[in-house]
């Protein structure tokens, strides 16, 4: 007879019987809590457990010296920042921008020597320029009107920004996450561009900032039903929206460029509808100043390259001739409102009165951010033809000359004059990367420059913060070069880190 296996049979103490069946009944009740709880409090649960995750991280990335991670995230999500993040919503003392920075000079704190890179003398000089113009600066906040208010504007437009800048040119290794600035600014520039096209389909602002608004395209005689709203998206004003679209355009086509054959198919795609995003962005608010630099972006890019990547350019060029005559042909009373002589003529008075504003205070100037306030006064009030000054400076240096005179325009100007120099100092060091790097940072500051001649762009903190972030990538990527090592001119002596 074969043996048969046999097991020994289980049995069941009488002490472990009670203890099974309470464990039934707590599971039982268990499953009964949750079944019956509402939806908001599911929703309440996870929001705390997700928020609990990423203070933790957050913690982690800090203490192990990380910012880039941080950065990156904030790449993403920024624009929706100055509506979501914004506490209180009147006068906010927290955002999002002045999180990040403060994060970011903690994070440094932790960061390890090698990971620090030296910043080029002549990089530090155009540093040492706009830091002597943020004290004077800050000398004339008591004297405005409203002292508060000059401070944060102050904070977030020009001092917060080149934080953020010093701290990618001293402790991000750009190259390192090419990919994910690709992917994230896509994505941003991607939705902002939705944001947009919603805003002028709706006819309304579907993320309002406090301090910002919208502007109507159209209204002028003969064609008075005819309006089409010029979107500023998340965003505190529709120059802001073009601009940032302007400096996201050529940041993609840099990255683009800088990755090379290592981006994905599905990378690629999502470029397309990133740069096309971008495009859209510079479009839709219809600037006259905003279109003009990019036409000349584009005939400058056409002498750079030859044949077919000329011809490409060209043709772009030409097409967005087309647009202009579609415009005029489809929406006349646009067209004719936003190339109507009375802008100019705006324009004109407005230079008049800052004029005027600048000769009765032509040292000290009458202090940051108060030139509304000053030009209350009835004798600042001028005209050309029919039009009158509208109590802006609408140009960004006539705004620094004339609310900070000219000892805080000279280091100012100077600070602007040195940071070209950076870039176009580049060229001596030959490589590859420094020369794509070179070539879209002067782009971009020719951009932001001859928009600023007719917009007081220098106070927008959304546009400044993201305008120096990328300059400081394409700084960081140029210098980080191997090629830049043995560059003794250039200041830059190995070993690079220090």
């Amino acid at each position: 007879m074969s043996p048969v296996a046999s097991f020994p049979a289980t049995t069941t103490s009488a002490h472990d019987s009670p203890r099974r069946s309470f464990a039934l009944w707590v599971i039982l009740a268990m499953e009964f809590v949750l079944l019956c709880l509402p939806a908001t409090l599911w929703a309440i649960v996870g929001g705390a457990l997700a928020a609990v995750a990423l203070l933790l991280s957050l913690i982690i990335l800090v203490l192990g010296g990380q910012g880039a991670p941080i950065i990156l995230a904030w790449v993403l999500i920024f624009p929706l920042g100055y509506h979501f993040v914004a506490f209180p919503r009147e006068q906010a003392l927290i955002t999002l921008d002045r999180i990040l920075v403060g994060i970011l000079l903690v994070t440094a704190c932790f960061g390890g020597r090698l990971s620090r890179c030296r910043i080029p003398p002549v990089l530090q000089k155009s540093a040492f320029y706009w830091g002597l113009f943020l004290f004077l600066a800050a000398l004339t906040i008591p004297r405005a009107k409203a002292p508060l208010s000059s401070l944060r504007l102050f904070l977030d437009a020009l001092v917060f920004p080149g934080l953020l800048a010093w701290y990618v040119l001293r402790y991000v290794d750009v190259r390192s996450h090419l990919r994910g600035l690709h992917i994230a600014t896509s994505l941003m520039a991607i939705y902002v561009a939705a944001l947009g096209f919603a805003e002028i389909a709706l006819q309304t602002d579907l993320l309002p900032v406090t301090g910002g608004g919208t502007y109507l395209a159209g209204g002028s005689q003969g064609f008075e039903n005819q309006l089409l709203m010029r979107p500023n998206g998340p965003f505190s004003t529709d120059d802001a929206f073009a601009l940032i679209g302007i400096v996201s355009f050529f940041f993609l086509l840099f990255l683009r460029q800088a990755i090379g054959d290592r981006m994905p198919a599905w990378q690629r795609i999502l470029h397309r509808l990133g740069v096309a995003a971008a495009l859209a962005e510079i479009l839709l608010p219809l600037f006259r100043s905003v279109i003009i630099s990019l036409v000349l972006v584009l005939i400058l890019d056409a002498f750079y390259h030859r044949g077919w990547r000329r011809s490409l350019r060209l043709a772009a060029i030409g097409s967005l001739g087309l647009a202009f005559l579609i415009v005029r042909l489809a929406l006349p009373g646009v067209f004719e409102e936003r190339t109507s002589s009375m802008n100019v003529y705006g324009r004109i008075a407005a230079y008049k009165q800052l004029t005027a504003i600048f000769l009765d205070h032509p040292l000290t100037g009458v202090g940051l951010n108060n030139f509304a306030d000053a030009a209350q006064n009835s004798k600042y009030v001028t005209y050309a033809e029919e039009s009158e000054s509208v109590d802006s400076p609408h140009s960004s240096l006539g705004g620094i000359l004339a609310e900070t005179g000219l000892i805080g325009t000279l280091p100012f100007v100077l600070s602007q004059v040195t940071l070209v120099y950076a870039f176009l100092k580049l060229r001596q060091v030959g490589s590859r990367d420094s020369k794509q790097a070179r070539r879209v940072s002067l782009y971009i500051l020719l951009c932001y420059w001859v928009n600023g001649l007719t917009l007081t762009i220098i106070y927008s903190p959304d546009l400044n913060i993201w305008y120096l972030f990328v300059l400081a990538v394409l700084y960081k990527f140029a210098i980080t070069s191997q090629d830049v090592h043995d560059q003794q001119s250039f200041g830059l002596a190995a070993p690079l880190h220090a």
